[in-house]
């Protein structure tokens, strides 16, 4: 989910995510299950949830797995606030850590699984190399590792077909106004003219790529819409 502390991104952008997020991400509700349905059968039952934002994916685990427990990461306090108050049934099944993507630090411990939605294409692509490189280590044998994401259209023509059906999700889930709030803020990257300080997705190519040179096996993409990914991965 979006990180008040990436470059370029305001508090007022977390308020408008919040306020629009159902419509503003394709599928929203099917991309949530298809994450959590990558994450059934762990042994262990630990995930990191990565940038969890309000903590969609983590309500989900905890709802599905009675043994489950969630460490959410995030460098924006009010997105932890509210995770904070969305998770507060499940009791101390859940913690949290304030930090960012970019950051080194908090890359330790011993996870059954990670996931994370919207985060990773905030980093170019010796960063993301680097984080499939750190997440292997932090993941138990048997691990998974999955990720929602942009990915970076190849050709001029799909990067429009996937611009086109992205307004048209945004519209058919959350009507003209949203439509408008999305048109206003210019939040589909791909009707931008040119390079993005905020948004670097990256292929879905290369992604598959770097998971496998990580020593990921499994590697998959399992899901694709309007430019949303999602991607799989297992330690061996």
């Amino acid at each position: 989910m979006p990180d008040d502390r990436i470059a370029g991104w305001r508090p007022s952008d977390s308020d408008l995510f919040t306020t629009y997020g159902d419509a503003f991400v394709p599928r929203r509700r099917e991309q949530i299950e298809t994450v959590a349905d990558l994450l059934d059968d762990l042994a262990e039952p630990h995930v990191l949830d990565l940038c969890c934002g309000e903590g969609l994916l983590a309500e989900e685990y905890l709802r599905r797995h009675a043994a489950g427990r969630v460490t959410l990461l995030d460098g924006s306090p009010e997105m932890l606030d509210k995770a904070a108050q969305r998770l507060a049934r499940f009791g101390t099944r859940w913690e949290h850590v304030r930090a960012d993507v970019h950051d080194r630090v908090w890359r330790c411990g011993a996870y059954g699984g990670v996931m994370t939605s919207l985060a990773v294409h905030h980093l170019d692509g010796p960063g993301k190399r680097d984080l499939y490189r750190d997440l292997y280590a932090m993941l138990v044998p048997g691990g998974v590792f999955v990720m929602a994401d942009l990915v970076e259209p190849v050709g001029a023509r799909a990067r429009d077909i996937a611009a086109a059906h992205w307004d048209r999700a945004v519209l058919e889930a959350g009507g003209a106004e949203a439509a408008r709030a999305f048109a206003q803020a210019q939040w589909n990257y791909y009707r931008l003219p040119g390079p993005d300080p905020v948004d670097t997705p990256s292929s879905v190519a290369e992604n598959l790529t770097w998971l496998s040179e990580a020593g990921f096996a499994g590697v998959d993409l399992v899901w694709l819409h309007a430019g949303h990914a999602i991607f799989t991965a297992t330690r061996p």
